[in-house]
């Protein structure tokens, strides 16, 4: 769909992030107060209000990537690091399953692990269909569980509000794209808001959305520019743009390096073995040697 000509762009993760500080209990707390200050010092009151929730939510969000992560055994972490690459947020068991496929993670097997070994009798890692980054069509799970953590916090720390059904929803264990669309359209259509349709179906958090005035507003009042400029000093957006895009804790800047997995129990013996260090040192000697003749013998014929 073509986008139209005012509209406002912004990603899916910084809008999120955008509106969940505009719900907060800090914020909500703040447009209460009856404080008597010049626009201009409730203004920068604000600014820094909305810096701080910006950065505690992404503090959230990395701890809740970082822990998924940590979810990974050694094997599955070379894998997606060989296979996908460095960037934690690509890799589809951090994406899409959200947990470790191999055999064994944590000392323990997980049911669905256990199952998934059943089934292929194998303790390698289950077949890469499961792995597949098409299945995108809700939010990472660990992304879930970042928003489970911040609505929870919020229903705990304030009273009831307008958006309050929409919070709560985002607690339940079913929660996904639908619970968190419906706190975010719910926002912008107070705004008088909307966003734009799209043809994908890919629910991604680096997605560019299309903001737009709704089009069943009454024809007499603000025009659309008014409308989007209200709605882009409410939320901040281009705070929340800037901060989210430039700041270490995004998740498209945590990266993994190798070294990740050390010799396994197995080869450990194996070279602590004499026996096996002392057939190692004769085969060595041996190639030489017969490398050794090889060369002498094509000098001599020289």
């Amino acid at each position: 769909m073509e986008s139209p000509s005012s509209c406002l762009r912004v990603t899916r993760l910084t809008l999120i992030h955008a509106v969940l500080a505009y719900v907060s209990p800090e914020l909500t707390t703040m447009s209460c107060l009856p404080l008597m200050l010049p626009i201009e010092i409730r203004f920068r009151i604000l600014t820094h209000l909305h810096l701080a929730l910006s950065a505690s939510l992404l503090g959230s969000l990395n701890r809740s990537l970082q822990s998924a992560l940590d979810d990974l055994c050694d094997s599955c972490k070379a894998y997606n690091l060989h296979v996908y690459g460095p960037n934690v947020s690509d890799w589809p068991e951090i994406r899409v399953t959200g947990g470790c496929w191999c055999a064994k993670i944590g000392g323990h097997q997980r049911p669905e692990i256990a199952r998934a070994r059943d089934r292929w009798n194998s303790d390698a890692c289950v077949d890469a269909k499961i792995r597949s980054p098409l299945a995108d069509h809700d939010p990472p799970p660990y992304f879930i569980f970042h928003l489970r953590q911040v609505a929870a916090t919020y229903l705990s720390t304030t009273s009831s509000s307008l958006f309050t059904r929409e919070i709560e929803a985002m607690v339940t264990s079913h929660a996904g794209a639908k619970e968190v669309d419906a706190l975010v359209w719910k926002v912008l259509r107070h705004f008088q808001c909307c966003v734009a349709s799209s043809k994908t179906r890919a629910w991604k958090l680096e997605d560019e959305l299309c903001i737009i005035p709704i089009s069943e507003r009454p024809s007499e009042g603000s025009s659309d520019d008014e409308i989007l400029c209200t709605l882009q000093l409410a939320l901040d957006l281009n705070r929340h743009r800037d901060f989210v895009s430039h700041s270490e804790l995004n998740p498209r800047n945590m990266m993994l390096t190798p070294p990740l997995i050390s010799n396994s129990p197995d080869s450990k013996r194996l070279y602590s073995n004499p026996r096996s260090r002392n057939i190692s040192l004769i085969c060595g000697v041996a190639v030489a040697c017969v490398l050794f003749s090889i060369r002498y013998g094509s000098l001599a014929a020289w």
